[in-house]
């Protein structure tokens, strides 16, 4: 089977079983809110940015205009958000006069190109509420160097405000023979999956992917933890950011625990 395959068949093992458990509860009312992710799928190797990523009213600001390296699926999920949902998101190239960063020839003037080097994404948004399930893609393309989903909208004019405070876990996978890894510099293992959940004292949300994978955990109450576990059982890291700003790393190979007061 391929990886792709095997990637997609985990995630959907936990959502179909958090449709018939109720996923996200610690008791036995249903959740408000969906699982949310976005896939941004290279073609090869592609560098990108995060030009919004918004959730409910809210924007994820901790990785807007931030650049990420891709080799494989790279996962941004939103975990306790409301509708809508959107993000945009947008190749990194260099001009061919000054090696500056681009993304279309005009940022070159007033002589050069803009070289992306043959790299496109495709992203993907896929909103899963019980066993309902809505998704959305929107590719790059020549001429074309950014590519945007959205699912429901805000009204016209309201512009989305930052989350308070900003609750964000990246999740990676060391390299062999590495103890480290991070999401922002593609020096990780593309691909490995995992599986665990996130919360704070009344709430919990399960949740499975495949590194690496950054998520948003919006509006927690009094703390806020995680308890995650590499499948099959290799090195995890979790790092905890809070308004941008790093809180904790953890690097295990069972279950790797974050929890922290806030």
């Amino acid at each position: 089977m391929s990886q792709r395959l095997i990637r997609r068949a985990a995630l959907l093992l936990v959502f179909a079983g958090c449709g018939i458990s109720g996923c996200g509860t610690t008791g036995s009312d249903p959740i408000l809110f969906p699982e949310v992710r976005f896939e941004v799928r290279p073609s090869g190797q592609a560098t990108f940015t995060v030009d919004a990523l918004s959730g409910g009213g809210e924007s994820y600001t901790s990785v807007i205009g931030q650049q990420f390296t891709a080799t494989a699926p790279f996962d941004f999920a939103l975990e306790n958000a409301g509708s809508p949902f959107e993000g945009l998101f947008r190749l990194i190239g260099v001009c061919s006069n000054n090696q500056a960063q681009c993304s279309v020839d005009s940022e070159c003037a007033p002589a050069g190109s803009c070289d992306l080097g043959g790299q496109q994404i495709t992203v993907t948004l896929t909103v899963i509420s019980g066993i309902n399930q809505t998704q959305v893609s929107d590719a790059t393309a020549p001429g074309k160097p950014t590519a945007m989903v959205a699912i429901g909208a805000l009204p016209a004019g309201v512009t989305p405000l930052p989350a308070h405070p900003e609750v964000r876990f990246d999740v990676c996978a060391p390299l062999p023979g590495r103890a480290t890894c991070s999401t922002k510099t593609g020096d990780g293992t593309f691909g490995a999956l995992f599986s665990g959940s996130f919360g704070d004292p009344f709430i919990s949300y399960l949740t499975s992917g495949a590194t690496p994978t950054i998520y948003f955990y919006r509006a927690p109450q009094s703390n806020i933890n995680s308890v995650l576990t590499r499948l099959p059982l290799a090195l995890l890291g979790v790092q905890l950011f809070i308004n941008g700003e790093l809180k904790e790393t953890q690097v295990g190979s069972g279950e790797v625990i974050i929890s922290q007061d806030l």
